[in-house]
């Protein structure tokens, strides 16, 4: 296999993995979710009604009240029926969500490694080896990924009441295996109004504009986008930061800072645990734009852009409140070390989720521009050059930026499983 085959299979399984849409995905399941609940909200009507119907007497109030009795366990079962799709969709939005980060990070690696082999035939060699082994990995991310797809099936909806007679078969409620994917799932009423479209959704996707400065140097759309990973307007100060379905932290993409909504604390760039008190913002989301801890992030911008020699722990101390995380608190021959993990660490966290939030909203969830400095950033942190230099001294397309090729993370016809590019 040569270099230039190497690389193009490796990038067709990263294509295949950023083929999926997470977002569409989780706007089916909160459909799938309210039909559920409103199921649930009219079977206790029914099963009310019935039990008044049962206390009366009167001609044909008995036969109402086994009517309305049949109708209550048909619309239990439906709304447990669409409660379990739901669920199922909602597994197979995580796991979207872990490949794409775990393609991410792939594709991090391949871009580092590919801009510093030198142009040498061993070079070339050790780089294809290392290339094909990336390409190993992202094709077990793409299996995992297929098998929690796999798992999106609900069965046969339970039948009407007397809508056919004892035998007449049950029309199916969810897909079967075989159209258990996001391609599908996509189709489902979404959530926002004008939201559910993708990039060919019509004028109602691209209605919709980043009208509002957050704090970070963000800009992100007003609204409701209630499936959205993206915090809006509403958020204070937190507005553009994004949550991560993994953690459920809330992530900065201007600095890579993360906060711990649920127990208002920040979290350690380099071990990942909460440390500091707990702030009093912790149930609201907003505020820490005033005093110490202070969200805004110039000086982030450039600590994160400048690895240690730009602000050191000082400058770190001034993203967290004025208090330095553990991991870099400590005096010693050891703690640049930790600065530097901790800056390689925030940046990261920064680039994955600017990345995670173009996708978003180029899928139809809340508009999003990146802050000053992240919008050009792929998964090797380059510019919008869109170039790397590669192991045999020819260009390296990089293949991360939405806004270079869109057709990257878009569906693909005849994929295997339905939803994942050839």
């Amino acid at each position: 296999m040569s270099i230039a085959s190497a690389q193009a299979e490796f990038q067709r399984v990263i294509a295949q993995i950023r083929s999926a849409k997470e977002y569409k995905i989780r706007t089916a399941s909160g459909a799938w979710r309210t039909l559920a609940s409103a199921g649930d909200t009219e079977t206790a009507a029914l099963a009310s009604t019935a039990g008044g119907a049962a206390a009366e007497q009167g001609v044909g109030l008995r036969e109402l009240c086994d009517r309305l009795t049949q109708m209550t366990d048909f619309t239990s079962a439906t709304a447990a029926m669409a409660q379990q799709v739901s669920d199922q969709l909602l597994e197979a939005e995580r796991a979207t969500v872990t490949a794409l980060q775990a393609a991410h990070d792939l594709e991090q690696r391949f871009n580092e490694r590919g801009a510093a082999i030198p142009p040498s035939p061993q070079a070339a060699a050790a780089f294809e080896t290392f290339v094909v082994g990336l390409t190993a990995e992202a094709q077990t991310v793409l299996d995992t990924l297929g098998e929690s797809y796999a798992g999106v099936i609900a069965g046969e909806a339970p039948t009407a009441p007397r809508s056919g007679g004892p035998g007449a078969p049950a029309a199916p409620m969810a897909p079967g295996p075989a159209q258990a994917t996001p391609a599908a799932a996509g189709a489902a009423p979404a959530g926002p109004a004008g939201a559910a479209a993708g990039p060919a959704g019509g004028a109602e996707a691209t209605a919709a504009a980043a009208d509002h400065q957050a704090a970070n140097g963000s800009a992100v759309g007003s609204g409701e986008y209630p499936h959205s990973s993206v915090m809006g307007p509403e958020q204070g100060d937190f507005a553009g930061w994004t949550r991560d379905p993994s953690t459920g932290y809330l992530v900065d993409p201007a600095t890579g800072r993360e906060f711990d909504p649920a127990t208002g604390r920040w979290i350690d760039p380099v071990t990942g645990k909460p440390f500091g008190e707990a702030t009093e913002y912790a149930a609201r989301l907003s505020g820490l734009g005033t005093g110490s801890g202070g969200l805004a992030s110039p000086a982030g911008l450039a600590l994160v852009g400048g690895g240690a020699g730009s602000g050191g722990a000082g400058g770190l101390a001034g993203l967290y409140g004025g208090v330095l995380p553990p991991s870099v608190a400590h005096a010693g021959p050891a703690r640049g070390q930790a600065l530097e993990q901790a800056m390689r660490n925030m940046n990261q966290r920064a680039q994955l989720s600017t990345h995670m939030a173009m996708r978003e909203a180029a899928q139809g969830g809340r508009p999003f521009m990146p802050p000053p400095g992240m919008a050009g950033m792929g998964a090797g942190g380059a510019g919008r050059s869109g170039q790397g230099r590669g192991a045999a001294g020819g260009q390296n397309r990089r293949f991360t930026d939405l806004t270079e090729d869109p057709e990257v993370w878009a569906p693909r016809r005849g994929a295997a499983l339905g939803v994942l590019g050839e």
